[in-house]
């Protein structure tokens, strides 16, 4: 890394900083926050932020991508992180359908807030693909090169689902039974599910020997010291 793009990532940290801070605020219903500062950290801020890239940054980006570069690549990191808010909405629906009724509000509000962060997401996602990458592909490919594109795309295989991912970090110590069992419960035979925990889950482990012995695997893929992760599979 440069001093320069230290620079960079750190105005972008800020700039994130400080959006996240005020969506937070005005989520938890705060009233101490003033709308019209929101508006002059976007207009002065912010979207100042956006322009400098498109006269300064980019300009050159062009260059280097074409020289050096993937020119999907960025579409490529967008799908990265759609597929990580859908581990984290299966998740979060496992966590709701776990959840007692007097705790449903906080869980519900957590997977409307996620789906509410991929459609942004994705609707930016289609607008790019549909306004930079759709008119190249008319110009530029014939109709059979374009009808060949589209039949191989739908031909692809569906890469085989990750392993659905229970962080009890962010589960409440009373949602977390019903939930790892309510999982395993539903896998099929030979499905795992990964557990990611900031301690080592063996007294779980005694749990499952005891309710569920000879029925599952246990596999440790993460031993700390921050950080544990197990896969549980049903055998």
């Amino acid at each position: 890394m440069s001093q320069v793009t230290d620079a960079i990532r750190a105005h972008h940290a800020e700039l994130a900083k400080t959006l996240t801070t005020y969506a937070q605020a005005l989520e938890e219903g705060r009233t101490d926050i003033d709308p019209a500062a929101i508006v002059t950290f976007l207009k002065g801020d912010l979207y100042p932020h956006a322009q400098g890239e498109e006269a300064s940054l980019y300009p050159l980006m062009n260059k280097l991508v074409c020289e050096h570069g993937r020119a999907t690549a960025t579409m490529t990191v967008d799908h990265e992180f759609i597929g990580d808010y859908i581990r984290q909405i299966e998740q979060a629906a496992n966590a709701l359908q776990a959840t007692q009724n007097g705790k449903a509000n906080d869980s519900r509000k957590q997977l409307g807030r996620l789906l509410v962060q991929l459609d942004a997401l994705f609707q930016v996602h289609l607008e790019k693909e549909e306004r930079v990458y759709l008119p190249l592909f008319e110009k530029y490919l014939t109709d059979e090169e374009q009808q060949r594109a589209l039949d191989e795309m739908h031909d692809v295989p569906h890469a085989p689902a990750a392993a659905q991912t229970i962080d009890v970090r962010t589960i409440p110590p009373f949602q977390r039974h019903s939930l790892i069992f309510g999982t395993f419960e539903a896998l099929n035979p030979g499905s795992a599910f990964l557990l990611v925990n900031d301690h080592d889950p063996k007294p779980l482990y005694y749990q499952f020997k005891f309710e569920r012995d000879g029925e599952f695997s246990w596999e440790y893929q993460e031993e700390g010291p921050q950080v544990w992760k197990v896969l549980i599979g049903k055998v």
